[in-house]
């Protein structure tokens, strides 16, 4: 798996900065030849790291886990609304990769995304998605991504299926799409991955 496209941002920060591999490996803790790895993309950042070098450069955890330089992040997110399409294609990702999911009922999937997005914030300090904000209670989560997958189903991203398992009380939620994952960076992939195996016997 590729991390390139959110490890090219540490090159593009310290070459603005001025500062040489030696002086940000220093700053990690690490050798230089294991912060040119990070670099390279070959190893991804911990989150401990992205603190260090979010303060370091002074600009936001994000910035460095979407890979997006504080100049860009305006129009990054942009009238085309990346960041509910990027809410869509973690729903559609968790559907096609942990195949088990798809026996949860509605609520305990809506319930599942809503723990995805405030572990994510309680790791890295950011928000997953804007869908997200840190004082959200679960109630006020599983309404936003209820509604949110609702629209998915009408735009047939997904359908909602009645199934004996269920016996019409809930329905399976089934993809129609697969996931596009230019919208995740390699940190994101990888939370997503820890996450399904957290959660698989809790649900």
């Amino acid at each position: 798996m590729s991390y390139n496209r959110n490890m090219n941002i540490l090159k593009l920060l310290r070459d603005r900065n001025k500062f040489t591999q030696e002086f940000v490996s220093e700053k990690l803790g690490v050798s230089r030849q294991s912060y040119m790895r990070y670099e390279t993309g070959e190893i991804e950042l911990s989150s401990s790291q992205i603190r260090i070098l979010a303060n370091l450069y002074q600009i936001e955890y994000r910035n460095i886990i979407d890979g997006i330089m504080p100049e860009d992040t305006l129009s990054y997110m942009g009238p085309n609304n990346r960041d509910t399409e990027k809410f869509r294609q973690i729903v559609l990702y968790a559907l096609q990769t942990a195949g088990d999911l798809v026996y949860l009922t509605q609520t305990d999937f809506y319930k599942l995304v809503y723990l995805i997005h405030k572990d994510f914030y309680e790791q890295y300090f950011v928000k997953l998605t804007s869908l997200y904000y840190p004082e959200q209670s679960l109630s006020e989560g599983l309404e936003i991504y209820a509604n949110e997958i609702e629209k998915m189903e009408s735009e047939n991203l997904i359908e909602l299926l009645n199934t004996s398992i269920h016996k019409g009380q809930s329905k399976k939620i089934i993809p129609l799409k697969r996931a596009n994952l230019n919208y995740l960076t390699g940190t994101e992939v990888c939370f997503l991955h820890r996450e399904f195996a957290k959660y698989s016997t809790e649900f």
